[in-house]
């Protein structure tokens, strides 16, 4: 590499690409009461008529004197006024948080506020994940690690993997196992190279399978319940190819042994 090229090169940092966002307090004495996640910024902070309610771009958080909610946006279905002063949020799961305020403005002002950030992002690029990942790539990353693609795969992504399978208590000893069927994303692309498959299944079996669906996606655990054991496995957007029928049992008893 000659001299000019090397002067070229630039290191761009997390901060610039995903810049915290200023933060709005409507008391200067208010301060964001939790700590915030790798790539979180608040943006607003307020007072409800009982708690501090404070939005960032991951999360509503609302805290009372003897408690504390948290609510992922990405969570929340809906967001109404109800009564004069009544901030009423849907969750995805059911439930159902309610926040009083001072009056109708400030809760109509803080119904715009969470209708903006629930708002689907224009870029893809807007979602939490990213600017998430990049922060946690420049706070752990080595050096070398920190001038390469944030989002490009390495030993900090084998490991975190390993140390997954452990958390949720998969018995690779018997039940489970990790096959390496995707090795430099031979079989598909948009997958990580490792995966977890039942024991009892062969690489030519899951190779068979995936031969027969779109992107060659075969199903992949994402979770374990770590009383009852019970796993989901997901292939999203993995649609069977015409005159795919030959993949079909496999598929539907692939982790059912």
């Amino acid at each position: 590499m000659d001299e000019e090229s090397q002067s070229s090169l630039e290191c761009i940092q997390a901060y610039q690409i995903f810049p915290r966002k200023q933060l709005i307090r409507e008391d200067e004495n208010l301060q964001v009461p939790f700590q915030e996640l790798h790539g979180e910024s608040t943006e607003f902070v307020g007072r409800a008529e009982d708690a501090i309610i404070s939005l960032s771009n991951y999360r509503l958080n609302i805290k009372f004197k003897e408690s504390s909610i948290n609510v992922p946006l990405q969570l929340i279905e809906s967001v109404d006024c109800r009564d004069p002063f009544q901030l009423h949020l849907t969750c995805k799961d059911c439930k159902v948080i309610r926040c009083q305020f001072f009056n109708s403005e400030q809760v109509q002002e803080w119904q715009k506020r969470l209708n903006a950030a629930l708002r689907p992002p224009s870029r893809i690029e807007d979602l939490f994940s990213f600017a998430y990942h990049a922060w946690c790539m420049e706070v752990y990353a080595s050096e070398k690690e920190q001038h390469g693609d944030l989002c490009r795969p390495g030993d900090h992504v084998i490991s975190r993997f390993k140390n997954e399978v452990e958390r949720m208590g998969f018995d690779m000893d018997n039940a489970w196992r990790i096959s390496n069927i995707n090795e430099k994303f031979r079989l598909c692309s948009s997958y990580p190279q490792e995966l977890i498959v039942p024991a009892w299944i062969t690489d030519p079996e899951l190779e068979n399978v995936a031969s027969f669906r779109s992107w060659k996606r075969i199903p992949a655990v994402v979770y374990r319940h770590q009383n009852n054991g019970a796993v989901i496995a997901r292939c999203v957007g993995s649609q069977r190819l015409a005159g795919g029928d030959g993949g079909t049992q496999t598929t539907r008893t692939l982790y059912n042994p």
